[in-house]
């Protein structure tokens, strides 16, 4: 892998686990085992880094919501799209947990954010006509279009909105799962007595599994099992990366 591709992984890696506004170019520069000119030497600076794990982020968009073939019914569809969306969220969660920020101080980013997540609203329109089509949902075409945008709300802001309400800065697992149950829970009113089922069911397989995270997270706070996450270690590694490389402006 090129040192470019490197940074920009670690950097994904890092502003995941301990926060986009606690990274700094130096924590990144020795994470990898690199000095910060040989970082500068690829970018300018950390906004420039955030502009290209942006570039993922669309393209790993652009890869995964793709549209559904006609032999999938609606109702795999739906589950492949709410999958996706979980996988995108947790993926790229600093961004989300950051978004009103980060989009605020970049109108470069903001624009391309937009660009971004209008393609991603036609395709998920797509998916609520097949699902009407299907018998899946009874709803008119106005109510669709403002479906579409509470989704999407949902899907860019419910780890910021989770992170004021909690006051919680570790993002787990089942704070993303939440999110996805929010989503499934606007679509709910609008199920046919056949759709019923299957978003019911949908929503069963999401409540499990964010149970099941958050058990793991009691486990772990109690001392009874490792913890996926890393606030514990957050304060101690920013603190030797400090010390070895001085804190950046």
């Amino acid at each position: 892998m090129k040192t470019r591709d490197k940074i920009i992984y670690a950097s994904l890696e890092l502003f995941n686990k301990l926060g986009e506004r606690s990274v700094t170019t130096n924590h990144i520069a020795a994470h990898l085992g690199i000095s910060p000119g040989n970082l500068y030497y690829h970018f300018r600076n950390k906004e420039d880094i955030i502009h290209s794990i942006f570039e993922e982020y669309i393209c790993y968009m652009d890869e995964s919501f793709l549209p559904a073939s006609e032999d999938t019914s609606a109702a795999e569809t739906l589950r492949q799209y709410c999958d996706q969306i979980f996988d995108s969220i947790w993926r790229f969660r600093f961004f989300h947990a950051s978004m009103p920020d980060i989009l605020l101080k970049d109108e470069n980013l903001h624009q391309k954010y937009l660009g971004a997540h209008k393609q991603l609203s036609e395709r998920a329109q797509t998916s609520l006509y097949r699902m009407r089509k299907e018998g899946v949902i009874a709803i008119d075409d106005d109510a669709i279009y403002d479906l579409v945008e509470l989704m999407r709300l949902v899907a860019g802001f419910w780890l910021s909105s989770w992170m004021a309400n909690t006051r919680n800065q570790e993002i787990s697992r089942a704070a993303v799962y939440q999110g996805v149950l929010k989503m499934i829970a606007l679509m709910s009113p609008y199920a046919t007595p056949e759709g019923k089922p299957t978003l019911d069911a949908l929503k069963a397989k999401y409540e499990e599994l964010r149970v099941s995270h958050e058990e793991h997270t009691l486990d772990a706070a109690q001392g009874k099992a490792p913890l996926n996450s890393y606030r514990t270690d957050q304060r101690s590694l920013v603190r030797r990366y400090d010390e070895l490389f001085g804190k950046e402006d």
